[in-house]
């Protein structure tokens, strides 16, 4: 069964590229398997499936062999001891109960409440297809919390002391999670696959209950930089537009480090309030003025399009402005680049994905992603498949379950056993673009550490690849302070 609370109708975007189809005449076939493997459609190729070594041991520990460190030195084991209630964290699990918190009313919904789709969606595809984890289904219970961090940890309270979930995931926002990392680490309450990819989420000593889903975001900045060096070579310019918050910072930080290994001057800096979705008319006069070569756009939610609507009245105006673009990926959706932007602003703009285009002609055969379309229109038929915060959604459960499922079947259904699965995961989930390889363990505390340049067009109204799949897994290690 899912629970949502206070989960608003998730209405539609009408104007999106092709709403997604499909069928639910097999989501209720009492003949499905009851086996809590992962189902065949989601599982990753033959060549990235979790192998048996990942599982976790029969006791709180990791799997022997783990990718990221290649030997059993690299297992990863969590500290139950350190708990304020370490027999709560080895406890069995009767039944998983995920709990998280997001945006699904205000501005931020219209970004954000199709990732609370996916994951409603994947846990009704996964209860109806496989029963659930030991023949009970999983619960998932989505709180909503306008992406305000003082609501989020509002919300967690409830999650944990109300509704006694076993587990967070899916948790929306740099400084929401943040907000209730300490507290949940200290409780042991596992917070996995937190929609981020700031790099405190990879303080593997201090936060070892925490893990992230989304692409670093030094990763990012290191295929810009690149990139960006390759285009302009030694001495290029560029400019750096971003929201002044943890998220918008943490691009700044790692981006300007790297900016200057690569041999790139940085000549302008424009921020805009995380609450302010205006025209950044200001910003963009003076990005005009300093003519970069390249920008570097870190805006959150809907400041995307407001930012390259102002780009395009910027270049209608100034035919000398014509820099190279490159938007955080947490803007890649056709939501910003086509339906809300009409005057070409997009047309270019290079961003980064891992995750497949699932509306993309190219993965029309695709299993996985079929699978995944069939799911949102059986159990989130109002919300559009094609938005890439849904997809996001999906995978955030799916890895959770997943960890949840290798500490069951290693006979350590606890909290400790699923942070011990997650912590030394080897698995890619299909709905990443071919050549991803995602692991974690005691030497790698970042799970997705590659991605793929790609571009707008204005023509064929998607993503194009730019570039190869630049995987960079295991290049990280961990973080520390």
């Amino acid at each position: 069964m899912v629970k949502t609370k206070r989960l608003m109708a998730l209405a539609a975007v009408g104007a999106l590229t092709l709403a997604a189809c499909g069928s639910d005449d097999d989501s209720s076939d009492s003949s499905a398997s009851t086996d809590t493997e992962a189902p065949e459609s989601t599982d990753a190729p033959e060549s990235t499936d979790a192998p048996e070594s990942t599982d976790a041991p029969d006791s709180t520990d990791a799997a022997d062999t783990t990718d990221g460190g290649g030997s059993s030195d690299a297992v990863y084991v969590v500290d139950t001891e350190a708990c304020d209630d370490p027999d709560a964290a080895t406890a069995q699990i009767d039944a998983l109960k995920i709990g998280t918190s997001l945006p699904l009313s205000g501005a931020p919904a219209a970004v954000f409440a199709p990732l609370a789709a996916g994951q409603q969606a994947y846990v009704e595809y996964f209860n109806a297809e496989f029963g659930g984890i030991n023949d009970t289904p999983v619960e998932i219970v989505i709180l909503d919390d306008e992406y305000a961090a003082d609501k989020t940890k509002v919300n967690v309270d409830e999650l944990v002391f109300d509704e006694e979930v076993t587990m967070l995931a899916g948790v929306v926002g740099t400084p929401n999670n943040i907000a209730v990392q300490p507290d949940l680490n200290a409780q042991c309450i596992p917070q996995l696959w937190s929609a981020t990819g700031d790099k405190t989420l990879a303080n593997i000593d201090e936060y070892p209950w925490t893990t992230g889903l989304l692409v670093p975001y030094a990763v990012e900045d290191r295929l810009w930089a690149e990139h960006m060096a390759e285009e302009f070579g030694e001495g290029s310019t560029v400019a750096l537009f971003y929201v002044n918050t943890e998220f918008g910072l943490s691009y700044v930080d790692a981006f300007t480090e790297l900016a200057a290994e690569n041999g790139i001057d940085i000549i302008a800096e424009e921020t805009v309030d995380v609450a302010d979705n205006g025209a950044p008319s200001g910003q963009m006069t003076n990005l005009v003025q300093a003519n970069p070569d390249a920008i570097l756009a870190v805006p959150s939610g809907t400041q995307c399009s407001a930012f390259m609507t102002e780009l395009g009245n910027a270049k209608a105006a100034n035919p000398d402005f014509d820099p190279e673009v490159y938007m955080t990926a947490t803007c890649a959706n056709p939501l910003f680049f086509d339906v809300l932007v009409d005057n070409g602003g997009s047309d270019g703009v290079y961003t980064s994905s891992n995750a497949k285009f699932v509306l993309s002609p190219e993965y029309a055969d695709d299993e996985a992603v079929q699978t995944f379309l069939d799911a949102m229109a059986a159990y989130a038929p109002d919300t559009n498949a094609g938005d890439q915060s849904a997809v996001a959604g999906w995978l955030s459960m799916e890895l959770a379950i997943y960890a949840a499922q290798q500490a069951a079947e290693a006979g350590d259904y606890t909290r400790a056993g699923i942070v011990n699965a997650a912590r030394n995961i080897d698995y890619t989930p299909s709905l990443l673009v071919d050549g991803m390889r995602t692991s974690m363990d005691a030497n790698d505390a970042f799970f997705s550490e590659g991605t793929q340049l790609v571009q707008w067009s204005e023509d064929s109204k998607s993503f194009v690849a730019a570039g190869e799949v630049q995987d960079y897994n295991g290049s990280l290690g961990t973080y520390t302070p």
